[in-house]
């Protein structure tokens, strides 16, 4: 994937020559701007920048986190290891923008780390249950 740097971003601001980082990927939003639901100044005020949290607090569908006339330019430079944590987690290009929360999950723990820490807990549980019986004979 191409690395985009923070310079580069910043020169596609134009109507028709839009580009904005969302979740350290770029994005040319150019041939969606007239179809934008919020309309096309919204995202002219996100042009050239990291658009993240703009993006998540519009509440996004997986329709528009899809959308075909958004295509993905690359990484932006320095984000790369975000990234490649989505890619562990299941995510691809196909995908459309990444939805963090749903990759890692809001504890901030990666899918396997949750796994882990359950396991552990139900061995743990089942060693205390184990325990306590053990004791009452």
């Amino acid at each position: 994937m191409t690395v985009i740097s923070l310079e580069e971003l910043s020169k596609h601001t134009a109507p028709n020559d839009t580009w904005m980082a969302i979740h350290g990927l770029v994005y040319d939003t150019s041939g969606f701007m007239t179809e934008h639901p919020g309309g096309a100044q919204l995202l002219e005020s996100v042009a050239g920048q990291d658009a993240s949290a703009e993006f998540e607090d519009a509440l996004h569908s997986t329709a528009a986190r899809t959308e075909e006339k958004i295509s993905c330019k690359g990484v932006l430079a320095g984000s790369e290891k975000q990234v490649q944590r989505f890619r562990e987690a299941g995510w691809d290009e196909s995908m459309g923008v990444p939805d963090p929360e749903a990759l890692i999950g809001k504890s901030g723990m990666s899918l396997p780390s949750t796994a882990i820490f359950l396991l552990v807990g139900a061995v743990a549980a089942a060693a205390a249950a184990w325990f306590i019986a053990s004791r009452k004979k």
